[in-house]
């Protein structure tokens, strides 16, 4: 039997199929992302803007029904402000305003697509109509989705 380093430091054996990182965290990765990616309508936006390539705000909000536009403007502030998206101006009259990924943000679209596998196995039943479960390949069959997840799972 493999013993592996407990949280104390000492070897134990009931710590079996334990993951512990290699790394001491000062604070907790997951509630950490958790914090920015977490609030309401976030990820929805985040979707939309990367995976739907939709840039204007009017069009973010036409497509995620229950958003506000003062919450949409909010969270579009904070995502800019935590280096996810970006704001470009054309000069055009009016001026056109669009929301891009930034590198940053676009390492949260495997996590999405994740998600998304997730979801689509184990609550088929709300997701689709003939509530079949379904894998990730056969959602997305696109070679770009299998290689953002395994870039992603290389770096």
């Amino acid at each position: 039997m493999q013993s592996i380093k407990g949280q104390e430091g000492k070897t134990t054996d009931d710590n079996k199929g334990v993951l512990l990182p290699q790394v001491r965290f000062v604070k907790c990765p997951i509630r950490t992302g958790l914090g920015v990616l977490g609030r309401k309508w976030t990820i929805l936006i985040i979707r939309d803007i990367g995976f739907r390539k939709i840039e204007r705000f009017n069009r973010i909000i036409e497509s995620i029904p229950g958003l506000t536009p003062r919450v949409l403007s909010m969270r579009l502030k904070e995502l800019e402000n935590e280096g996810l998206i970006e704001c470009l101006r054309e000069k055009k009259t009016p001026t056109m305003v669009l929301w891009r990924l930034t590198e940053k943000g676009k390492d949260t679209l495997p996590i999405l697509l994740m998600l998304t596998a997730f979801s689509s196995k184990w609550y088929a039943d709300f997701i689709f109509e003939d509530k079949k479960p379904r894998k990730l390949n056969e959602i997305f069959p696109q070679p770009e989705a299998r290689e953002l997840v395994m870039e992603y799972l290389r770096d």
